[in-house]
């Protein structure tokens, strides 16, 4: 049988669906449970979680025995999720920048052989 289901406060659900399934390990479904709670806090920008210090302070009320170790890389790897999740990509499409072109041209960037490229091009 299959239902609908809807979490009303998915930051708060995943955070406890780690911290409850946690045994201080790396196996592949702990690294996941601990990667969908950062990018779930990062989808729903949950500001307050985004404090590594609060972040400190929640898994040690929740788990007071934490490896202090273990805890510094988790706070870490978490410091790197939310950077990489704000970074932004390289893009393949139209970007406005503030350099000149002649009219009716564009500029087209690229690596060719290793080596930057930036060239003008005619606007077609």
């Amino acid at each position: 049988m299959t239902a609908l289901v809807k979490y009303k406060n998915p930051t708060e659900y995943s955070f406890y669906i780690w911290m409850r399934n946690y045994p201080e390990s790396s196996h592949c479904a702990h690294t996941e449970r601990f990667c969908k709670f950062g990018k779930t806090l990062c989808i729903f920008n949950a500001k307050k979680r985004n404090d590594v210090n609060y972040l400190e302070k929640r898994i040690l009320d929740e788990k007071p025995n934490f490896d202090p170790e273990n805890l510094q890389d988790k706070l870490i790897a978490f410091e790197h999720m939310i950077d990489f999740y704000k970074a932004p990509p390289m893009s393949r499409c139209w970007v406005i920048e503030e350099v000149e072109a002649e009219k009716n041209n564009y500029i087209e960037r690229g690596i060719k052989n290793g080596k930057f490229y930036e060239i003008q091009k005619a606007k077609k």
